[in-house]
This record gives structure tokens, sequence and C-alpha cells, in this order.
């Protein structure tokens, strides 16, 4: 004999719209990384970080420098 059960409860309702927001969220979140990744300045950031801090010192600059150097006068330190 079949049985169907349909008492869902109000926890039960209560997690899956908790899984729900926090996976809505995670994917905004991520869209949001996503966008800035692709942004000119932060391109510049990774391309500063790769070299070495020879390589940093041959251009006159210290890792400490990379920020200001990006950012101008928009990034106060």
């Amino acid at each position: 004999m079949a049985s169907l059960n349909t008492n869902i409860t109000a926890s039960h309702v209560l997690s899956q719209l908790g899984q729900n927001l926090r996976a809505f969220g995670n994917g905004v979140l991520n869209l949001l990384i996503l966008i800035a990744e692709f942004t000119p300045k932060y391109q510049a950031i990774q391309y500063y970080n790769s070299l070495s801090d020879e390589d940093l010192a041959e251009m006159g600059m210290t890792r400490a420098d990379v920020v200001q150097k990006v950012f101008g006068a928009r990034m106060y330190l």
C-alpha cells in the first residue's frame, strides 16, 4: 500500500528558505567578484604582484608603492 505524507514542518521550510537565500547571496557575491576581476585596476594589481621584488626595484618601485601607482590619488593610505 502506498503512503503519502504532506506534513511539512515550518522548520523544514525555513531551513530550505535559508539555503536558497544563502545560495542566492553566494551567486551575487561571485558575480561581483567576477566583474571586479575584469577591471583594468585589478589586472594592473595582478600584474605588479606577479613581478619579483627585483623587477619592481628596476622600475623604481617597492610592493608598498603598487597601490599608489595603480589607484593614484583615489586611494589614501
